[in-house]
């Protein structure tokens, strides 16, 4: 017997579009927009990037400890390896979706590219970064790194 999918919401039948159970009585007419999110094709004007990871520095220098090394940091067509063991965010992404003009700029997803910004800082890894959404919260907040892609 097959298993029936039914929405969590209104109870109806889910439908399958490109490979995602869809309820089309609870979701917006919008969900063809986001196909680009499904296939990975992207506009014309933009182009997928796959993230590689974080890079850890040396505290003081520019020496790579661990994550990625770029070969040429001005060229990032040219390749990275990864030293010790791979570094991801805890809120990494494996692919980012960025304007094709920015492409030799950026190299990683948002994620990745503030946690080794944010590890190069004096402070490290927990240190009091001033929101105005919330500015009275005053406590650190600990962050960790995983070896594995979240």
């Amino acid at each position: 017997m097959a298993k029936e999918h039914k929405c969590i919401n209104c109870e109806r039948d889910l439908v399958l579009q490109n490979g995602v159970w869809l309820c089309l009585q609870c979701n917006s007419d919008e969900i063809p927009s986001l196909q680009v999110l499904i296939d990975d094709q992207a506009p014309d004007d933009y182009v997928f990037i796959e993230c590689p990871g974080a890079t850890l520095y040396q505290p003081g220098t520019n020496n790579v400890i661990a994550g990625v090394k770029f070969i040429d940091n001005e060229d990032p067509f040219k390749g990275y390896k990864i030293i010790g063991e791979p570094v991801f965010a805890p809120t990494h992404r494996k692919k980012r979706l960025i304007k094709r003009d920015a492409l030799g700029k950026i190299r990683r997803c948002q994620g990745c590219q503030d946690y080794t910004v944010r590890m190069r800082r004096k402070e490290g890894a927990d240190f009091f970064i001033p929101s105005p959404k919330h500015p009275n919260r005053k406590k650190l907040k600990s962050v960790t790194h995983t070896t594995y892609e979240p």
